[in-house]
């Protein structure tokens, strides 16, 4: 199996942005991979085309199952496992909103509370009013994941479409 020039650039750009947002490259690849794959491969369809070691790639396939961005098939009478993307790219878009948000925004806000409990008592305005102002802003942005992790996604891609137009109305007032 041999990536087609499509495939490579995409699965290339993928694996940087991923990088840069704190996801392993090899992770990032396989995703990108699976993505633009038609059907089902498994994790030796996945080390011969991306050039990766079992390990990476078993690695890999582990995580984005635990984001919900990739889910295991079987087929009868084979025993490998076959692996396919979510291919919605809303839901993908809410399962990673959901996921970073429990992973990252959760505890960056608990440390934040603590944080201004601790500047509270030691009665430090400065640090108190900078965290208030962080945790303010955490506060809203899981609020409105969480809001966005219920709607469907036709709603989510409407609210987005409306974003410039929200922000010009807001202005306004």
């Amino acid at each position: 199996m041999v990536l087609d020039d499509v495939q490579r650039a995409f699965v290339e750009q993928w694996g940087e942005m991923g990088a840069r947002w704190g996801v392993s490259r090899s992770v990032a690849a396989v995703h990108a991979f699976l993505y633009l794959s038609e059907e089902a491969l498994s994790a030796d369809d996945l080390c011969e085309a991306l050039s990766m070691a079992r390990s990476n790639v078993s690695t890999a396939l582990k995580e984005l199952e635990g984001w919900e961005l990739v889910f295991r098939e079987s087929r009868m009478g084979d025993r490998k496992s076959y692996y396919c993307v979510q291919a919605d790219v809303w839901e993908m878009a809410r399962a990673i909103m959901k996921e970073r948000k429990k992973r990252e925004a959760e505890g960056a806000l608990r440390t934040v509370g603590e944080c201004l409990e601790k500047a509270r008592k030691a009665r430090n305005e400065f640090q108190e009013g900078r965290l208030e102002a962080m945790q303010e802003i955490l506060q809203l942005g899981c609020s409105f994941a969480d809001k966005a992790a219920s709607c469907p996604p036709s709603l989510i891609k409407k609210a987005l479409k409306m974003g410039g137009k929200v922000l010009d109305w807001v202005a306004r007032k």
